[in-house]
């Protein structure tokens, strides 16, 4: 099972990915975690790392490198579960040519199982990132209104930190360059039977609910 899970920044894609790659035994694969991971190590090009302070997005060719990259590692022969690509495109279609490929001569899946897209409205998106914090010394996501961090740590202007990416202005950009660009990423997939259109407001298990339901459906 290849999955591909998408919906802008901000609606509950890394939580419910975690949650649906559990339950079925498939590769988690973020590529906003993996981008991270590579900034915060150093590997990251600085252009790119520019790019992503800006709320920006990084172009087609490194984020598929990345990600067929990925694919490849051992953990990913059962199927994987891909969270936030492709965004564009350009992606979905190198996505398929690589699946493709892959798949001559395999047992590997020859393309994507489903792709869900998780619907929430905008003004709720940006409540949810603006008000996001990170602990610095454990990573821990709190959020100032649904879960606030412990005392200690709010009396500590020092612990926490306010992402370049989760600020405002950063935000809109992050939200705009979403729009644009799945103006014609849904449609992509809409036309290949594959998109399925998920709401993403309510609890977490909520939302995991509707997921399976779509996925499960006869």
């Amino acid at each position: 099972m290849i999955i591909v899970l998408i919906g802008p920044p901000g609606s509950g894609k890394g939580t419910q990915a975690k949650v649906l790659s559990e339950k079925y035994g498939l590769a988690h694969l973020s590529t906003g975690d993996m981008l991270r991971a590579a900034k915060q190590s150093g590997t990251l090009d600085p252009e790119f790392r520019a790019i992503m302070d800006s709320g920006g997005l990084l172009p087609d060719t490194a984020v598929i490198g990345l990600v067929a990259r990925r694919t490849q590692e051992a953990d990913c022969a059962g199927g994987f579960l891909l969270d936030g690509f492709p965004r564009t495109v350009p992606q979905a279609e190198a996505l398929a040519a690589m699946l493709r490929e892959r798949a001559a001569g395999s047992t590997t899946p020859a393309g994507v199982t489903a792709v869900l897209q998780l619907d929430v409205a905008r003004e709720l998106l940006e409540e949810r990132i603006i008000h996001r914090r990170t602990d610095k010394e454990t990573g821990q996501i709190y959020h100032l209104l649904y879960n606030p961090a412990p005392p200690g740590l709010m009396r500590d202007p020092g612990s926490l930190e306010h992402r370049k990416d989760d600020q405002p202005e950063a935000v809109k950009t992050r939200l705009d360059a979403y729009d644009s660009m799945t103006a014609a990423l849904l449609p992509y997939y809409e036309e290949r039977g594959l998109l399925r259109r998920v709401l993403g407001v309510g609890t977490p298990n909520e939302v995991t609910g509707r997921i399976v339901a779509v996925l499960e459906e006869k």
